[in-house]
């Protein structure tokens, strides 16, 4: 490995050395890339054939409104190991994952992006983690080529801010790189969650868990679908999803404002009392009560998020829909 390998302690279980040989199925979300899937695919399979292991690729189109269509259709005729689910509609980046790890098979499971940002030339060091008795290895982003100082700067203090309150240990720069057993698979599979993040579900089923650093490539072709909305709302999710800090935040505010207006009850008493000329009561009243409404709004907009959050669970809507599935029986 290019970088030491770094368990996550404390580990449930020791480890013990795998000396199997393991068939890998690695899953791939892809939203617009026509112009580099066949290059993912290539590094893939040249990375892959390189360890002589059976390994199946499939390929997750999240609702591309380009040509990824056909040329995934390309790759499944290409090779009897590449096959695809095509979603109805773009449902998100970790809805796609869901779908692959539904719809894929193997002793271990790699998921990647397609963008190759995500170097297939790592995929030994997994699996050298692998066999080493891990059975969840994260990736974690030394650095991303290319990626600008301010987006660097802006995803560390994101994450620091989430780490800080999160009930979940959530890797720093962590990415959705990362292998899986069979076992952590179906473990997450049974989380009940319709609205998943696997950067903090992944941490959370426990097992033992181990990352790999790594230094992120530039994108190799066409354009990043991940800009700051996007990002944004991933660390939301990160925030609301893995935390109640913000429930338990509103309690302190609001004890904190309540005690700021009994001080200031008793200021006023203690200068009546001492026949001290009292301030002028209409700026200050205006101040406390402009001030206890908007904490009042603002921790009801959080409880509506939680709210909002429920919501979307018991209504039980699918995480995905598949328009077409595209694979074969076995791997070969």
């Amino acid at each position: 490995m290019d970088h030491p390998l770094e368990p996550i302690e404390p580990l449930p279980l020791r480890l013990e050395p795998r000396a199997l040989s393991p068939s890998v199925a690695l899953v791939v979300p892809v939203f617009n890339e026509e112009h580099v899937v066949r290059m993912t695919y290539d590094r893939i399979a040249e990375v892959m054939d390189g360890l002589q292991l059976h390994w199946s690729l499939t390929f997750v189109n999240d609702g591309s409104r380009d040509e990824t269509i056909a040329a995934l259709e390309q790759l499944y005729d290409h090779d009897p190991r590449v096959s695809y689910v095509a979603l109805s509609r773009n449902f998100g980046h970790q809805a796609a994952l869901s779908a692959g790890l539904d719809h894929c098979d193997g002793d271990v499971v790699i998921t990647m992006d397609a963008d190759l940002q995500h170097p297939p030339e790592l995929i030994p060091s997994l699996l050298d983690a692998w066999r080493e008795g891990y059975d969840v290895v994260h990736t974690r982003k030394l650095s991303t080529d290319g990626l600008s100082p301010t987006r660097s700067l802006t995803t560390r203090i994101a994450y620091r801010l989430v780490r800080s309150v999160s009930a979940v240990n959530i890797i720093p720069q962590a990415s959705d790189y990362r292998l899986l057993d069979r076992d952590a698979v179906e473990a997450l599979k049974r989380l009940p969650e319709r609205g998943r993040l696997y950067r903090g579900l992944a941490p959370w089923i426990g097992y033992r868990q181990a990352v790999v650093p790594f230094v992120a490539d530039e994108r190799q072709a066409g354009s990043s679908q991940y800009g700051l909305r996007q990002l944004g709302q991933l660390f939301t999710r990160s925030f609301f999803d893995f935390s109640h800090a913000p429930l338990y935040v509103g309690l302190v505010v609001a004890a904190a404002s309540i005690a700021i207006c009994f001080l200031y009850l008793a200021f006023v008493l203690v200068a009546y009392l001492l026949g001290k000329a009292t301030p002028s009561g209409f700026l200050s009243l205006m101040f406390a009560i402009g001030f206890l409404i908007s904490v009042n709004l603002f921790f009801l907009g959080i409880v509506g998020v939680y709210v909002a959050r429920i919501y979307d669970e018991v209504r039980g809507r699918p995480t995905y829909l598949v328009s077409r599935i595209r694979r074969r029986a076995t791997l070969s």
